[in-house]
């Protein structure tokens, strides 16, 4: 069972970045906004088609995709429900689904041959590999590109999949434990495993693992005594143990792994098993490294109830008293920000510089190719809005995803639907940048 493939003439990706282009998305004209289906749309990487799973009746959900220019939508084959809709390469969409039979994914506008109980945690890479976790007779088994892993096992959870080629790795349980049966617990049921099969250790506990680009190395935070974690790299511990640890972060050319560990002064930073930076602080997590590698930012409380980051070891000087979000460097690594709040008010941080204080909601900013232009998404009231550079753009939304700069950063493309009288339109807009 295939899904309807016709398309009208539309733009290819980032072609004639001018102007706008709309299409109308019809719903009853006195829907209240948080009745529409909106919050579960999605668009094409390329911005030029917009999906969305409406439930037409409790047994039959569709997935309804605008593409630009065409006047109708088209539609998917009937599913009980659809989860997890992800864009897929440039202009398709992945998700999951349950029919009659099970559970199912989608790709490339082709449904998954086999059927399972059920299915969870879609992932797609920019090489369109497509991958989920499955469950079925009791016993639960990763699926990478439609293939299963050759090992089922009692859980399996936080599957990842590798940024290139097709490399997956998962926490895994390898025995089962009863109900109050410590002993069995403390002894170790869980490691991580790979498309090519389980590690050989086994931990108390394995938590968030991490892939590098290539998937030739994995590493996870694990806790390997009652009282002892550590990382796990390839199936190695560290040479040391602490009371806590955070989820490791490689880096981009897997020459290191670093991740943030509690020391009796405080949290800090190790890399491959040794301390890294010199200052302790209350909290430290979310490590993340430049696309160069040569730069490392992490989230940091240097005093109780103030956030900041950290910049290479080095704190900002600015304070906010409300949790901030994972850092993102441009792509020249030459700028970093963030998004968090203080006194109750939504904001950005960008270079220890903070911006749009006066929102209610914030998203982290996107940065241009060389740094030199930043945008994020920022919401007021029911409205969705841009900034750029600083500056609000004359535009507002319903609803919207985050701005993105075109690959030559000439151009900035902003995707939204707007309410005109009493319909709703999907528009594409370019805004050229100085």
């Amino acid at each position: 069972m295939t899904m309807s493939t016709t398309r009208g003439t539309s733009p290819t990706p980032w072609d004639s970045p001018t102007g706008s282009l709309s299409c109308l998305i019809p719903c009853p004209p006195d829907t209240p906004l948080n009745r529409l289906p909106f919050w579960r749309a999605v668009t094409s990487r390329d911005g030029t088609r917009i999906a969305i799973p409406i439930q037409t009746t409790p047994e039959e959900c569709r997935l309804h995709t605008w593409t630009l220019g065409d006047e109708a939508p088209t539609l998917s084959a009937p599913f009980l429900s659809i989860t997890d809709l992800l864009p897929f390469c440039d202009r398709d969409f992945s998700f999951l689904c349950q029919t009659h039979e099970g559970w199912t994914a989608v790709a490339r506008n082709t449904e998954w041959e086999s059927r399972v109980e059920f299915a969870w945690n879609l992932r797609v890479n920019a090489q369109g590999i497509t991958a989920c976790e499955t469950q079925d007779q009791r016993r639960y088994t990763p699926v990478v590109g439609e293939s299963p892993w050759s090992d089922s096992y009692d859980n399996t959870f936080g599957l990842t999949l590798s940024t290139t080629g097709d490399r997956s790795a998962a926490v895994v349980q390898t025995s089962p434990i009863a109900e109050g049966d410590l002993t069995t617990f403390l002894s170790g049921c869980f490691t991580v495993a790979t498309d090519q099969g389980p590690w050989s250790g086994h931990y108390v506990g394995a938590f968030t693992p991490t892939l590098s680009a290539d998937g030739t190395i994995a590493a996870v935070d694990a806790r390997i005594s009652q009282y002892d974690y550590t990382i796990v790299v390839n199936d190695r511990c560290w040479s040391s143990a602490w009371p806590s640890v955070w989820a490791p972060e490689i880096h981009p050319d897997g020459a290191s792994v670093c991740a943030p560990v509690k020391e009796p002064k405080g949290w800090t930073l190790a890399c491959d098993g040794e301390l890294a930076w010199p200052d302790h602080y209350i909290q430290l997590w979310e490590p993340v490294f430049s696309p160069n590698g040569r730069r490392i930012a992490a989230v940091v409380s240097p005093e109780f109830g103030k956030w900041t980051l950290a910049l290479d070891g080095v704190p900002w000087k600015t304070r906010v008293d409300g949790h901030l979000s994972k850092p993102v460097f441009s792509p020249c690594g030459s700028r970093v920000g963030c998004t968090g709040s203080h006194q109750g008010r939504a904001l950005i941080l960008i270079d220890d510089c903070p911006m749009a204080t006066n929102y209610d909601k914030a998203w982290n900013p996107t940065f241009s190719q060389y740094g030199n232009h930043a945008a994020a998404r920022v919401k007021k009231g029911p409205w969705f809005r841009v900034l750029l550079n600083g500056m609000e753009i004359n535009r507002r939304f319903i609803w919207m995803l985050d701005p993105a700069f075109t690959p030559d950063g000439k151009h900035l493309m902003i995707c939204g639907i707007e309410k005109n009288g009493p319909h709703y339109s999907y528009t594409r807009e370019f805004i050229a940048l100085n």
